[in-house]
């Protein structure tokens, strides 16, 4: 997979995410999965796959409007196998704006392209 499938493949995971799409995060996210979100303090809280799902899963319950898909692009990069995006995602959580830096790690895991890791920095 080139560099730009891969950015490619993320803006399609940041749509369905942010719009709550809970068959499709449960596929595009691997059973491994593992997030670390640092907050401003330093304070690293982590999330799994069953964790995600039911985030995503609480959200479309609630009839809460999709989050915003405004992302900036800084890296990506793709072997065979694995792939990294750096990405800044602009985002509002409980009517709280911010600024996050991630980083996306993707597998080619049974046949398919699935996270398996995240990074969240906050990012102001």
């Amino acid at each position: 997979m080139t560099s730009q499938a891969l950015i490619e493949l993320t803006k399609d995971l940041i749509y369905h995410a942010t719009h709550f799409d809970v068959p499709y995060v449960k596929e595009v996210y691997a059973d491994k999965f593992l997030i670390a979100n640092v907050d401003k303090e330093g304070v690293v809280q982590t999330m799994n796959k069953e964790q995600l799902v039911a985030f995503v899963q609480g959200n479309k319950n609630a009839n809460i409007e999709p989050l915003s898909t405004k992302t900036e692009y800084h890296y990506a990069i793709c072997d065979e196998n694995m792939g990294m995006v750096v990405i800044t995602r602009e985002l509002e959580l409980n009517g709280i704006p911010s600024r996050k830096f991630l980083t996306v790690i993707w597998e080619n895991l049974s046949g398919r392209w699935q996270v398996v890791k995240e990074s969240s920095i906050v990012r102001d």
